[in-house]
């Protein structure tokens, strides 16, 4: 399809219009301010400048810093706003020589700078602010003439000698009063700019000469230092005192005048607001003067108190304007705000008007007609809808296929169940005619092959869903690589195929999933396995390397599976990590074309990276790079992070949860029981609606015990009721009550929460698993299983059961914790001892009266304690009596025979039997022992 000249260019202008930036805000600049002074009310009345005037100027940011009189920091300070990327900097300095040097540096590197205040050694600089010192000290040496009518003597302190304003103000001053024959300078100092310094050099100044009638000093903190020294020394009849800042702060130089410590200062600006109008005009490429000079004007009693109601009017305007300019900033925001929806909106207008034409235009070439625009709106807007619906429709069929592929995947555990138990069974009888012995492990090696299939179709549908949970560990990843390589050689040798595992890396820590690692290698490797002839090569390598994650260099791992295979052609390598894609030129090997696209994924699950290189007849490499370290994984997958094993061989990846693995099955451990095993009398319950698997199951664990059956959770809670088993074995997926609600019911019912539940079945995700141990199951075994490690998991919880039993039968304290029985249980035992005794003094408290207690009935009240504690509800009684006699004996305050009666037995001597039957001694022996 077409679209003419002139209306690309209208969708050019739209989309100018929208996201070019110039229409919508100015370019933004960083301006740096190095100052260097430790005068408080100076560096504040500068900053405070600067800051009112930035109000002006919306696209200016100044990041100020501040060295106190260091020159070292400062010419620190100014490096790191330059590293920090200012596009203008504004210095003020303390002295001119140390900082000349690092001026011209930035001015070199094309930065412009103005240099505020005090000058430096060279006109290497863009701009220069300051006050002409000289004027300034001229115009006090004027003043001082005639404060003295031309005779009289001065002191005068200076600022820091090595700076330009005390220098030329010292020559401006003296070059006045040179001119007055009857005016002499008898003492000269510096103060270097402090209060203190000025207080310093007026005591020497007195104690040197006592005839001074006037005294200068280079600002108002070295003459108010002064006035103090001259007040305590001469009262008011003081020497004249002038300084120079004319600051309008409570303890600055306007004050001062107004409050008779001195009598004049002379206004030296700061220039802070003329340096920031100065910046906008050289960032903006306006016009502007290299030297700008500040004016001075006197302030003495005349004009002081007029200087300070103008400056107070001045800052409550920057109070106003700050307020101001909050407002402003509101308004801008809320403008912002606006502008971002104009933008929105405007671009779903350009991409409804995009596709309009598109639509038009495509339209129009289909029909090849020239109809009314009313028409073709109305077509393209069918069409649209059509559109529309064709695609949920797709997006409908897709799910549902999927959903039915992955319940047809479920469903395949279930006869695999049966495929793969019933040649286990054949193939632990023995078999001795070698043909069919073979036939077996063919079907055996293939059912595996198939389920190996649909849990990997299951994992690619998890990672699709994101329900895929990590399970990071720290393990050895030279140890973990070889393992897994090694388990190829004999697929090697059979297929004469060189094979070798190359390793430059002895003993390296790495986090991942022992699971999915391995998935990962196995993929990798039956791939290169799958495309190499014989007498080909395959190579696995693994070393230490750096490769970029997310824009970042980083130390990894690197693992390379090399083969000499049929190699990949260029147009299928672009797409070998697609789900369900299969090569034109791998046409002789049929597969899923899931293997490669589900490998990626649990890579990436690790946040490492996978490539490819393949040419056709030259092989394929393909690499996995996994970081190092664990920062770049969730907490929720880092449970198992730090578990430290005692073997720390590779773990075989299997559907086993760690609360279920069993070890393998030997002669030996299979008859260390017997008695146990064979024991007929210990029922166990399988609930399964289907009868193959359930007959598999009775097979499988006939002979050892009493096998019970129902069809569903619903059947399965009339069976409980009437045979009280010791275990059940429940399917999750039932018709009428499935097995979660058939275990939240039995282990929330105080009768049968003691029934140990093991859950069977076909969904082996990790959320069903948490589901089911979450309602109360014991264990959870996936379909399909292994007909062994059910019948060890069966043993295991029944031999756990009679362990709790066996403890309680020969303990006489049944409220301890105990973890092999559940919290109801616990409840329930207490419960019963509190009962018995609260009662222990009746001789005629008995089952009946326990069983009404407690509320259970007497066959449930015999059932739960002979469950729980292997003995009969009379025996219990007896034992929580005997328990309180032992306390009573030891606490000696009754007879032996008074206990007897107290605690609800017939006799003396049937309370001594029963004791020593329980104690293994005679009450007597017992207050001896413990005594």
């Amino acid at each position: 399809m077409t679209i003419t000249r002139k209306k690309y260019s209208l969708l050019l202008i739209i989309f100018i219009l929208v996201f070019s930036e110039k229409g919508f805000a100015e370019d933004q600049f960083k301006i740096g301010f190095s100052q260097c002074t430790s005068v408080d009310s100076w560096r504040k009345a500068m900053q405070s400048e600067m800051q009112n005037e930035l109000i002006l100027f919306q696209n200016m940011e100044l990041v100020i810093t501040d060295a106190h009189d260091n020159n070292e920091n400062q010419i620190r300070d100014i490096r790191e706003l330059v590293k920090s990327g200012i596009d203008l900097l504004i210095v003020s300095p303390n002295e001119s020589a140390p900082i000349t040097h690092i001026v011209e540096e930035v001015f070199r590197k094309g930065i412009p700078v103005i240099v505020l205040d005090r000058k430096i050694e060279s006109e290497n600089y863009t701009a220069q602010i300051s006050a002409d010192n000289y004027l300034i000290g001229r115009e006090a040496g004027k003043y001082a003439a005639r404060l003295l009518n031309g005779k009289g003597n001065i002191a005068e302190i200076w600022g820091l000698k090595g700076s330009s304003p005390a220098i030329e103000r010292h020559k401006g001053f003296t070059e006045v009063i040179s001119k007055y024959p009857g005016i002499k300078i008898i003492f000269s100092e510096t103060g270097e700019w402090f209060k203190q310094g000025g207080a310093k050099m007026m005591k020497l100044a007195i104690e040197q000469h006592d005839n001074i009638d006037l005294v200068f000093a280079h600002n108002d903190y070295m003459a108010i230092g002064a006035y103090e020294v001259l007040q305590s020394k001469f009262g008011e009849h003081k020497p004249f005192l002038l300084g120079i800042d004319g600051l309008p702060g409570p303890n600055d130089g306007v004050n001062a005048v107004i409050q008779k410590k001195i009598n004049a200062t002379f206004l030296y600006p700061t220039g802070g607001a003329e340096a920031i109008q100065l910046a906008f005009k050289i960032l903006n490429k306006k016009p502007f003067k290299k030297n700008i000079i500040l004016k001075t004007v006197v302030i003495d009693s005349d004009n002081a108190e007029i200087q300070k109601l103008q400056t107070d009017q001045i800052l409550s305007l920057q109070g106003k304007i700050s307020t101001a300019k909050t407002i402003l900033d509101s308004q801008i925001i809320k403008y912002k705000s606006q502008r971002m929806w104009l933008i929105i909106s405007l671009s779903f207008l350009l991409i409804v008007i995009l596709l309009a034409v598109l639509l038009f235009q495509a339209f129009k070439n289909k029909i090849k007609a020239n109809r009314k625009l009313e028409e073709q709106k109305e077509q393209i807007e069918d069409q649209h809808e059509r559109l529309i619906l064709i695609s949920a429709q797709l997006e409908e069929a897709t799910q549902t296929k999927l959903r039915f592929f992955t319940n047809v995947s479920h469903e395949f555990r279930t006869p695999l169940t049966l495929i793969l138990g019933s040649i286990e069974n054949l193939l632990d009888q023995k078999i001795k005619d070698k043909e069919s012995y073979q036939q077996l492990n063919v079907m055996h090696r293939n059912a595996n092959r198939l389920l190996r299939l649909i849990n990997q179709l299951m994992d690619f549908r998890k990672i699709e869903n994101e329900k895929m949970q990590m399970k990071i560990s720290r393990n050895d990843i030279n140890q973990f690589v070889k393992e897994i390589s090694d388990s190829f050689q004999e697929l090697a040798n059979k297929k004469h195929i060189n094979y070798s595992y190359l390793s430059t890396i002895q003993k390296e820590d790495l986090y991942f999933d022992t699971d999915k690692l391995d998935k990962i290698l196995f993929n990798l490797l039956s791939n290169a396995f799958k495309f190499t002839p014989e007498q080909g090569e395959i190579a696995v390598h693994l070393e230490n390397s750096s490769h970029e994650f997310n824009k970042e260099m980083k130390d990894c791992v690197k693992i390379s599976v090399v083969d000499s295979g049929c190699g990949i052609s260029e147009p299928d390598l672009k797409n070998v990590f697609q789900r369900f894609y299969q090569a034109k030129t791998n046409a002789s090997f049929p597969g899923t074309g899931v293997g490669l696209s589900l490998t990626k994924a649990l890579v990436e699950l690790h946040s490492g990276i996978i490539n490819v290189e393949s040419s056709l007849g030259k092989g394929t490499v393909l690499t996995v790079y996994l970081q190092k370290g664990k920062s770049h994984f969730n907490d929720a997958d880092l449970i198992f992070a730090d578990s430290k094993e005692k073997d720390t061989s590779r773990q075989i990846p299997s559907e086993l949860d760690e609360m279920d693995f069993i070890p393998q099955l030997t002669e030996s451990n299979e008859e260390e029981n017997p008695s146990f095993l064979t024991n007929r009398e210990i029922r166990i319950l399988i609930v399964e609606d289907n009868p193959d698997v359930s007959e598999h199951i009775a097979e499988s664990l006939k002979g050892n015990y009493k096998i019970l059956r129902a069809e569903n959770g619903k059947q399965a809670l009339k069976v409980i009721e009437a045979e009280n088993p010791e275990l059940i074995i429940t399917d999750l997926m039932m018709p009428v009550m499935d097995g979660l609600e058939l275990t939240n019911i039995v282990k929330s019912d105080l009768k049968t929460c003691h029934i140990p539940i093991i859950m069977l079945t076909a969904k082996a995700s990790q959320e069903h698993k948490i589901e089911g141990l979450e309602v109360g199951a014991d264990s959870y075994i996936p379909k399909p299983f292994n007909r062994k490690h059910l019948q060890v998991r069966v043993r295991k919880l029944i031999e756990s059961k009679k362990r709790v039993r066996i403890h309680y039968r020969e303990s006489i304290d049944f409220t301890e914790q105990n973890d092999g029985i559940n919290r109801l249980d616990q409840q329930f035992l207490k419960r019963a001892c509190e009962a018995i005794e609260t009662n222990y003094q009746n001789y005629d408290y008995g089952v009946e009266e326990l069983s009404k207690d407690i509320n259970l009935s007497r066959v449930h009240l015999y059932r739960k304690i002979k469950n729980l504690t292997d003995l009969s509800a009379s025996e219990f009684i007896r034992n929580v009596k005997l328990k309180k006699a032992s306390s009573l004996l030891l606490e000696g305050d009754l007879s032996i025979s008074q206990i007897a009666y107290q605690t609800g037995f017939a006799s003396p001597s049937y309370f001594s039997k029963c004791f020593k039957e329980k104690f293994k001694m005679s009450p007597k022996e017992y207050i001896q022992q413990k005594k």
